[in-house]
């Protein structure tokens, strides 16, 4: 099979608009920790109930270095996809590592009470992020079977 099956070109798109909007909620916590006033305010709305203020920055902080990251690898699984390199690696490890994050997104996608009724509440942005994220999970499962299963195999040896 000389041609790319057709899986590769969404599943690597899908993986940079991952990333993209990966980038985004990055900016937004950088923007966020930036304004002490927003920072104070999310303390205020009862965002951590565990030190208030400083504990907002933390959670800014862990979520700026933890969504770069995922940013990262989403981003070196799309490239190496499209390219066509390792493919039976990145197969392996992209299924792995997509089957953990939509596990972890069905929990983060559970309302909290808390946040609900307010500004904070991310429920429906919190169920498109899980979409995206199984959608991606299902282009790295359809890597194991079919035409692309076998073209994996046959182009097993990086370009």
């Amino acid at each position: 099979m000389s041609s790319k099956p057709w899986q590769i070109v969404p599943l690597s798109t899908l993986l940079f608009i991952q990333t993209a909007h990966l980038i985004s909620a990055v900016a937004a916590k950088v923007l966020t920790k930036a304004d002490h006033g927003a920072v104070e305010a999310m303390a205020d709305l009862g965002h951590s109930s565990a030190g208030g203020v400083e504990a907002v920055y933390e959670y800014l902080g862990t979520q700026q270095f933890i969504l770069t990251a995922v940013a990262v690898v989403s981003f070196m699984f799309g490239f190496l996809l499209y390219r066509g390199e390792s493919l039976p690696a990145v197969r392996l490890t992209g299924f792995i590592f997509f089957a953990v994050s939509v596990i972890g997104q069905a929990f983060a996608t559970i309302p909290r009470g808390s946040a609900a009724g307010t500004v904070l509440d991310e429920t429906i942005s919190g169920s498109l992020t899980f979409g995206l994220v199984a959608l991606i999970f299902v282009g790295f499962i359809s890597l194991f079977f079919g035409k692309s299963g076998r073209w994996v195999k046959e182009n097993s040896k990086s370009a």
